[in-house]
């Protein structure tokens, strides 16, 4: 076979196709950091909710009746809500750091898994990310195909991707649409005219932010959710070896129940290899086995071997004797031949059988 690489074996490999790295990223620490992280995001966030409900209830009491307020309420709401806001967004850089690691690290294993097969490449789990509004959507479509290639060939896992990973995509959108809503109700809030509308969009300001922290919540239990699915799958993935080109349980679904691993392409030689049933096609049906034949009798008669004709044995007679000698004399005086008894022409004719 031209081009193709020469295995161990000395024969040409079944297929030319360059295999894949086998380098593989755990997300076992990424992905435990990442859940933790998540959870303190969802707890500070529930806190900072707690602090602007209140804030909320003590500027509707200042524009209502003023002086049933302390000299230090408003104060307090104030440091008390940045305070718990700021602490939510220390968590958030941390997250989103690790988050995009654990992201990157999941979109590679993915791509072992299942190569080929993402809407977007690898690269993307990353770059998606620092887009302005594209980060909407890209990061969307790099988390569903992490899904789809980590539970592919996996028994009793839907590898569609598509619930799990917008149950927690739509409430980060909902709440990232929500805090630019809230930025902007706060820099409407330092042009106020007078005291009145700046308390106004003060209420504005924590009634959005409540909202937005609301959704924070959500999408962050969720995506524990999503994180663990992912991490506990390839963890047991990388375990038993169960990629693509791996020595493990990862077979290509093949009719009759048969299949052979990722990577290794057609079976050695001596075993057969099983045809794949293509969509809209019948079943390929495998051939019947030949019984096996009885050994052909020989149609011609054997040849009969006549009996051995015995040896002969050399007699040489007396009469014989003296001819040869007459012969020797001749044939030293120069005389020809000559007398009564032929000439011999060949030493076989002085040879008589026994009677």
């Amino acid at each position: 076979m031209t081009g193709s690489p020469i295995s161990d074996y000395g024969y040409p490999a079944p297929f030319a196709a360059p295999r894949p790295p086998r380098a593989r990223t755990s997300v076992a620490g990424l992905g435990v950091a990442l859940i933790v992280l998540l959870a303190l995001d969802a707890a500070v966030a529930a806190l900072a909710a707690g602090v602007l409900v209140w804030r909320h209830q003590v500027l509707g009491t200042l524009l209502t009746d003023p002086g049933s307020l302390g000299p230090d309420d408003l104060h307090d709401s104030d440091r008390l809500a940045l305070g718990a806001v700021g602490w939510l967004y220390i968590f958030l850089v941390a997250t989103i750091a690790v988050f995009i690691c654990w992201f990157w690290a999941a979109r590679n294993n993915a791509e072992l898994y299942s190569p080929n097969r993402g809407t977007l490449s690898v690269g993307w789990a990353i770059g998606s990310w620092f887009l302005p509004l594209a980060n909407w959507v890209l990061p969307l479509l790099v988390a569903r195909d992490i899904h789809r290639g980590t539970m592919a060939g996996r028994k009793d896992k839907p590898a569609g991707g598509g619930q799990i990973t917008g149950w927690w995509w739509g409430p980060y959108v909902i709440a990232e649409i929500l805090a630019l809503v809230c930025s902007g109700e706060n820099g409407n809030a330092k042009k106020a005219a007078d005291f009145t509308d700046f308390a106004h969009d003060l209420q504005t300001v924590a009634a959005t932010g409540v909202a937005a922290l609301i959704a924070t919540i959500a999408a962050a239990l969720l995506a524990i959710g999503y994180v663990r699915t992912i991490t506990k799958t390839q963890n047991a993935r990388n375990r038993e070896g169960d990629w693509y080109g791996g020595p493990g349980p990862a077979v290509l679904p093949g009719p009759y129940g048969m299949g052979y691993g990722y990577g290794y392409g057609a079976p050695m030689p001596g075993y057969p290899m099983p045809q794949m049933q293509m969509p809209g096609y019948p079943a390929p049906r495998m051939p019947m086995p030949m019984p096996p034949q009885p050994p052909a009798w020989p149609t011609e008669t054997a040849p009969v071997v006549q009996d051995r004709i015995p040896p002969v044995q050399d007699r040489i007679p007396v009469a014989d004797t003296q001819i040869a000698d007459t012969h020797s004399a001749e044939t030293q005086s120069g005389e020809a031949w000559s007398g009564d008894v032929p000439k011999p022409e060949e030493p076989g004719d002085w040879l008589t059988p026994p009677n």
